[in-house]
Formats: C-alpha cells, sequence, structure tokens
C-alpha cells in the first residue's frame, strides 16, 4: 500500500511537469508556475540530464528562465510512476516521461529522490536516460 507521503512526492512529479510545461509553452500562468517550480528544488539540486552532463541548481533555474514560451506546442505525459524507496526523510521514484511536440515525440525514464520535509516534498537529485525508440 502507498504511504500519504509516498503519495504526496508522486502527486509532486506530476506537477511539477505540469509546471514545466507551463514554463516551455509560455502559458498565461507561467510566472506563478516558474516560481512554483523553482521552489520545488532543493538549493542542492543536481540533476543528469539525458546530455548525460551534471548540472545544478543555477543552471537549471537558468535554462527554465531562457526558455520561457520556446516551446508552444510542448506536452510532457508522466506514467508508471512507481516509489523505488521510501525512507524516513526520502523517497525516491521512478517514472516516464513523454514529451510530444507537433509532429515529434520523445520519452525518459527518470528516477527522483525527493526529500520531506514537515510534509512538504523537495527535489534533492534528479537523473534521466533517453529511452530508446
Amino acid at each position: 500500500m502507498v504511504s500519504e507521503r509516498e503519495l504526496v512526492a508522486h502527486h509532486s512529479v506530476i506537477e511539477l511537469h505540469q509546471w514545466i510545461q507551463d514554463v516551455f509553452t509560455g502559458d498565461s500562468k507561467h510566472p506563478m508556475s516558474l516560481e512554483k517550480l523553482l521552489n520545488s528544488f532543493s538549493p542542492t539540486f543536481s540533476m543528469v540530464p539525458v546530455s548525460g552532463k551534471l548540472v545544478g541548481l543555477q543552471q537549471v533555474e537558468a535554462l527554465f528562465r531562457q526558455n520561457i514560451g520556446s516551446r508552444p506546442s510542448l506536452s510532457i505525459t508522466i506514467e508508471q510512476c512507481e516509489t523505488l524507496l521510501a525512507t524516513q526523510d526520502s523517497i525516491v521514484i521512478r517514472y516516464r516521461e513523454i514529451h510530444q511536440e507537433e509532429d515529434k515525440g520523445s520519452s525518459r525514464w527518470s528516477v527522483v529522490i525527493i526529500d520531506m520535509y514537515s510534509g512538504h516534498p523537495l527535489w534533492r537529485y534528479l537523473q534521466e536516460t533517453a529511452e530508446a525508440l
């Protein structure tokens, strides 16, 4: 059975990607979505995107700020969200992320470590791996 903390973390995965979609599409609510998105990351957040280059929070924030509205037809779908590990402080989740833009699409598998602070999720680490088509 999935715990309340796991449900909160799973919901965070879905919400965060909705905010990313809002920012990249330039949706009218993108300023609020960008603020929520950036507040979802730990100050020590880092990730390895599909490019394979380790990046920190500063680079991630710059990426979002510089690409507002750059992908107006982007749609992001999250599926197969599964808890791999739940500890007292953190939850590790694997999920599949599907990007669709006009006539092109891509997907990736991601593993995220989400720290829980007083019931609130804070993303600490993300590893993305492109899915072979």
